[in-house]
């Protein structure tokens, strides 16, 4: 799938319903706020793990904090891993500079897209890893939505999903 078609039919699937009567600032800056810590500490362990890059001094409970464990990241391919936690990071980093718009700065559109060029290395590091494209995920991906969304976007279709079809729709799309 081209990405002009890709960009129409995100607009055609997008929410343009905004629920602040249900959800306060007060959640949202909690929220947040937890949302960045965590992306800051899965970015010191992405750094670690990838780059050889001690901790930070505020990070070294890290390393006692979770006491035994039968983890094994070495179970999951070290490509997709690395993706799953740059595109974390990544989104991280998105999430901050909003959440400091919302506290009073401008919002920084050129920062912005350097981050979602970002978030796009990461995603090509993760098309390889799983040896898929680009054009073939989006167009999986927009099958799956048309399904969901047959004419446009609406809550009872975002909270009353099909997960069986969607599942089939996309293992004929993977397979």
């Amino acid at each position: 799938m081209d990405n002009k078609t890709y960009l129409e039919e995100s607009a055609r699937t997008a929410s343009a319903q905004f629920h602040d009567d249900k959800i306060t600032p007060a959640m949202i800056e909690v929220a947040l706020t937890r949302a960045i810590e965590t992306g800051n500490m899965i970015d010191a362990i992405k750094k670690g793990l990838y780059y050889g890059k001690s901790l930070p001094e505020h990070h070294e409970t890290l390393e006692y904090e979770a006491g035994e464990t039968d983890l094994n990241p070495r179970a999951v391919d070290p490509d997709i891993f690395h993706a799953a936690l740059g595109l974390y990071t990544e989104a991280t980093e998105m999430l901050e500079a909003i959440f400091l718009t919302m506290k009073g700065a401008h919002f920084d559109k050129v920062n912005m897209a350097e981050e979602l060029g970002d978030s796009e290395w990461y995603a090509a590091m993760m098309y390889r890893a799983l040896e898929e494209t680009p054009e073939n995920v989006k167009q999986v991906n927009i099958d799956k939505l048309r399904h969901r969304y047959p004419d446009k976007f609406t809550s009872m279709n975002a909270i009353s999903r099909d997960l069986g079809k969607e599942r089939e729709i996309l293992e004929d799309g993977h397979s």
